[in-house]
């Protein structure tokens, strides 16, 4: 018995062949900081979300989906058309009612799946879920699985291997477990993902991170499909994540992935192998990182729409040819990389737009002189042409002395909300509460029954009943 135990353990390679498995392990030290700051952010990122209006609520939501199926596709090497996808995912939000002029079955089946893992946040997992996510993501492209003899829709029932390399530099880094027991294990899988999510009311809790974290890990080990494994387990991920939430937060998980791809690739190598045994405290600590990172991207993404928001509204008077619409419209396409960061000069100018060299010289013209575009500071040919984005935007007009008093009524409710909505999100004095102080005292002119209301609010603040009136 001794001997033969001996010959297992050398046999063993991967984590599924380890006798725990799959008894889980991780160290909490050094975890917990990382959750708290993910949790911290997390609420600045709903309380930021929740101020947003519909148009630029809906835009994030599209503008986040498409970055996760950029993303998330791009970890697996392959590059797909994003504004096929873009469309994909608002014709799936009923927000566009065009069709695809062209064949794009990678770009609708990944938006497809990530549409219906944010619609099914609230549900439990089920093989029907998995299998039924798997069939959107790989859907039209039945031929090319059946000549893979892969099955789109059901668990694998042979072996399967991941490779690095080509050729004679072809290397197996991971075989998952046989085809035979793959069912047994991802009821395994599906029965502890229920019964830790705070849904279940018999649970024993995992916070969102970290049972994300440990799906994400467990569900490869088993990869239980032919095809897609990696894309179903970063989407299952997502799903982990949001069960924390009371709506789908606004964050894609694959781009800070994407960004720290060959970590990925390593972390994921080192914690299934046997070397690494079944605890998982270096991968639940890199990827609850991750997930922070996620939404502090998330919000840098929303914050550019507010912007983009921003400087339409601005410019909503300003008439523009077809062209100069076309150029401003693509500085905003791909969010603060592209044009955002190069810039555009004339030669740019007129291979998007088919111009001469003189008409791409007038539009970039007027748009500087409409202040759209700004030029810099070096000339010549090296002159380049930067979107001059609004940095600061008053909420509400404020109306001049000797408007209707209603009216007056009106803006200076609609500034005291805005000012409780600061408070609540911000939780102390910032810059732009600031300013909206002074546009409701300047509003008030002096009335005392304005400035109380002001005060009293504003002692919420501080706690102490200090006034800054």
């Amino acid at each position: 018995m001794i001997r033969i135990w001996r010959f297992m353990i050398m046999s063993i390679k991967y984590n599924w062949q380890h006798p725990d498995w799959p008894k889980f392990t991780y160290q909490s030290d050094g975890l917990n900081k990382i959750i708290d700051e993910y949790t911290k952010i997390s609420s600045n990122l709903q309380g930021q979300v929740s101020q947003l209006d519909q148009d630029n609520k809906s835009e994030a939501y599209i503008f986040l989906i498409v970055e996760e199926a950029i993303n998330t596709s791009e970890i697996e090497g392959e590059n797909l058309n994003r504004e096929e996808v873009r469309s994909s995912v608002a014709r799936y939000l009923d927000l566009d009612l065009s069709q695809p002029k062209g064949i794009f079955h990678k770009e609708i089946g990944i938006a497809s799946l990530l549409i219906d893992v944010r619609k099914n946040f609230t549900s439990e997992l089920s093989k029907e879920m998995i299998c039924n996510w798997h069939k959107l993501l790989l859907t039209g492209q039945d031929s090319y699985y059946a000549r893979r003899e892969i099955e789109i829709g059901e668990y694998r029932t042979g072996p399967v291997d991941i490779v690095s390399g080509s050729g004679e530099y072809e290397e197996v880094v991971f075989e998952g477990p046989p085809g035979d027991i793959v069912e047994s294990e991802m009821s395994k899988f599906i029965d502890w993902y229920n019964s830790t999510s705070h849904l279940n009311d018999n649970s024993e809790y995992i916070s969102g991170p970290v049972r994300s974290a440990i799906a994400h890990m467990w569900f490869t080990s088993i990869h239980p499909f032919g095809d897609g494994n990696g894309r179903i387990a970063r989407a299952i991920s997502e799903h982990a994540l949001f069960q924390d939430f009371d709506i789908p937060p606004l964050f894609s998980i694959s781009t800070p992935i994407n960004e720290n791809r060959n970590d990925y690739y390593k972390m994921l190598a080192e914690s299934s192998r046997i070397d690494a045994s079944v605890d998982l405290t270096n991968w639940i600590k890199w990827f609850t990182e991750i997930t922070k990172n996620a939404q502090v991207n998330a919000k840098n993404k929303i914050d550019f729409i507010l912007k983009k928001s921003i400087f339409w509204d601005h410019h909503k008077q300003a008439k523009l040819n077809k062209r100069q619409h076309k150029i401003t419209s693509k500085f905003f396409e791909f969010g603060t990389s592209g044009l955002i960061k190069t810039g555009i000069n004339s030669e740019k100018y007129q291979s998007m737009t088919g111009c001469s060299s003189a008409t791409a010289t007038r539009d970039l013209k007027g748009l500087v002189e409409k202040a759209i575009l700004v030029p810099s500071q070096s000339g010549g040919r090296s002159l380049r042409y930067f979107i001059n984005l609004i940095e600061e935007k008053p909420v509400f007009n404020i109306f001049q002395k000797g408007h209707d008093k209603n009216l007056a009524e009106v803006s200076l409710n609609k500034l005291l909300d805005d000012i409780v909505r600061n408070i609540n999100f911000h939780q102390v004095q910032n810059k732009q509460l600031d300013n909206l102080i002074d546009k409701y005292k300047a509003f008030a002119n002096g009335e005392q029954v304005h400035l109380e209301k002001l005060d009293n609010i504003l002692s919420q603040l501080h706690g102490n009943g200090s006034k800054l009136i």
